[in-house]
């Protein structure tokens, strides 16, 4: 068994996620037309019939947004006044303090969903400007490291505290992101106790490595822990091409490379560093990064043609582009869960040295 795990751990009750949805509902499908300082929103009516208009309403101010929960809060700060200390807060918590996370207890039920529609895309479904804002906002608030487990409970302990009213659908998602949470917060709290005592018993040669990045790993894995507990979709990578090149060669088109699940690569990633096998972890690591495209950028080529007819172009557009490709955020947690691997080797080398990467 692996040095990182104590069996004789008991697993407390399983709060690390909050709501956990795949997607968001999706919106309905309007034509706005924009007038002013109004807009007004039509609805195709079926044929023959009147066609329906709805009451014309303001531009939403881009000055400020109304109605943009943070933090895991029900209500904005403000909606509840404390008359006994002059102050404002939170009505869903009763908390004062603005820009801390709610600590309003949720039913199973608001915390994970029995069951939503997914598309086969692996998309996420549109929603409002302002949803996005706040995803991003609520993805770059600090985490409290200081309550990190101090000890990295087994797999099947972790997976069997998530609740039993999921759908059987959500569930192997909802258990693939305990699982890495789990594990993320163990080793980053093993790392900042090291870091305090001063990497004792740490070998000469990692020192360089985890001494002073402990604060830009915390700071490039905190969206992907708030993107496990709010259940979003991790794969950000490109679809199938929808349009072609003006050339009539196929064999031009960049080809369409499904690239691995982030989430069940990250799961088995974290699974083989407790397991102590680090090279198998780093070639997941390769080919969640790097995939498998032969092309990975756009190659034009131009060729002398006749005499006095200038030239031919032949061009070879590149393969279709992954979640490290698109999506900046994606790349640096990558980039961070790369490095808690290596952290984790540190803590508990295989044996067989084959088995580890060279730091």
């Amino acid at each position: 068994s692996c040095g990182l795990i104590a069996a004789t751990a008991t697993p407390s009750p399983w709060i690390s996620l909050g709501p956990w949805r795949l997607h968001s509902a999706p919106m309905e499908q309007t034509d706005v037309k924009q007038t002013g300082q109004k807009e007004e929103t039509t609805q195709d009516a079926p044929e023959g019939g009147p066609v329906k208009k709805k009451l014309p309403r303001l531009i939403p101010s881009t000055l400020w947004k109304e109605d943009v929960f943070v933090g895991g809060h029900n209500s904005v700060w403000g909606s509840w006044y404390d008359a006994s200390t002059s102050r404002w807060g939170y009505a869903c918590c009763r908390l004062m303090d603005r820009g801390v996370a709610c600590s309003a207890p949720r039913s199973p039920e608001a915390i994970f969903p029995k069951d939503e529609d997914q598309s086969d895309s692996g998309i996420e479904k549109t929603s409002s400007d302002s949803e996005v804002r706040a995803k991003r906002r609520t993805e770059r608030s600090p985490l409290n490291w200081n309550d990190s487990p101090v000890t990295l409970l087994p797999r099947e302990e972790v997976i069997a505290t998530v609740p039993t009213d999921i759908s059987e659908r959500l569930r192997p998602m909802a258990e693939k992101a305990a699982w890495i949470d789990h594990f993320i917060l163990f080793v980053v709290g093993v790392w900042q106790r090291k870091l305090s005592s001063g990497f004792e018993g740490f070998s000469d040669s990692y020192l360089p490595s985890f001494k002073d990045s402990l604060p830009d790993v915390q700071k490039a894995i905190t969206p992907l822990v708030w993107r496990l507990r709010n259940g979003a979709n991790l794969n950000r990578g490109e679809g199938r091409y929808t349009s072609k090149c003006r050339e009539t060669r196929t064999s031009m088109e960049g080809k369409y490379v499904e690239e691995l699940d982030v989430l069940s690569t990250l799961d088995e990633m974290a699974s083989l560093a407790v397991e102590r096998e680090y090279m198998k972890a780093q070639l997941l690591y390769t080919k969640l990064t790097f995939g498998n495209k032969i092309w990975n950028s756009t190659h034009v080529a131009h060729v002398a043609a006749c005499t006095m007819k200038g030239a031919r172009e032949y061009r070879r557009n590149r393969d279709t582009l992954n979640t490290y490709d698109v999506d900046p955020v994606s790349q640096k947690y990558m980039h961070a869960f790369k490095k808690i691997v290596a952290f984790a080797q540190c803590l508990s080398p295989n044996s067989d040295a084959s088995k580890n990467v060279l730091l």
